[in-house]
């Protein structure tokens, strides 16, 4: 059952192992005899209780699941239960009725192996209990881990939208920046042009006055 769940995984293996178990003992079962078959037949029978409780936890398990995947496990978890009624129609042919009383047993002994295989069943209920208490419970974790992680997903990419807009934002006023200091420098050029045209008009006229005043003093003393 792979991308489905790992609890049902763990479930497979440990019904597949049942299941081979259970095959053997039918294949055996019939020629047997004595304490021998009534051995082998109470084994298969736990074993048949214990495979019906592993398939009942799969369905439990099943139910959590998301849809797409329920259905998808869901026909392989029929064909376990199917496969488990096979076996108990087998076993019952492979014992027949007169055999499955004696391997029953009567008076003090049938009480016994009922009260064996009563506490038997209560332990593996209990374990199967416990086996779907730690599932939930990774369940759980797994779930709060997500919603955490996404949590901090959407709190990172938030924090990175409002440092793209800032960087834009800054890149934005660096260019208005640049193309304001690129007029300034124009401006001033032009004035550097005109200063410098005003300082050489000054010196032209410096030079005519000099010049006017010189060939005043001139005309008038010579």
């Amino acid at each position: 059952m792979s991308e489905g769940s790992e609890i049902l995984d763990t479930y497979q293996k440990e019904y597949d192992t049942l299941h081979e178990s259970l095959l053997s003992k039918v294949e055996t079962i019939g020629a047997a005899t004595g304490e021998q078959k009534k051995l082998l037949y109470n084994q298969a029978e736990r074993e048949l209780e214990e495979a019906d409780e592993i398939i009942s936890q799969m369905e439990v398990e099943l139910a959590s699941l998301a849809a797409a995947t329920r259905m998808r496990l869901a026909p392989r978890v029929r064909s376990f239960k199917e496969d488990v009624k096979k076996i108990r129609r087998d076993l019952q042919k492979a014992t027949g009725g007169s055999d499955r009383d004696q391997l029953l047993g009567r008076g003090g002994q049938h009480v016994v192996d009922f009260e064996v295989s009563s506490m038997d069943q209560r332990s593996r209920l209990l374990q199967g209990t416990e086996r779907l208490q730690e599932g939930s419970r990774r369940l759980e974790d797994a779930r709060r881990l997500a919603l955490e992680t996404e949590s901090i997903g959407i709190s990172t990419l938030e924090d990175l939208n409002r440092q793209r807009e800032q960087i834009l934002n800054t890149r934005d006023r660096l260019s208005t920046a640049d193309t304001w200091i690129a007029k300034s420098q124009g401006v001033l050029r032009g004035m550097q042009r005109r200063l410098m045209t005003n300082k050489l008009l000054s010196f032209g006229i410096i030079i005519m006055l000099i010049i006017v005043i010189c060939a005043i003093i001139y005309l008038k003393w010579f």
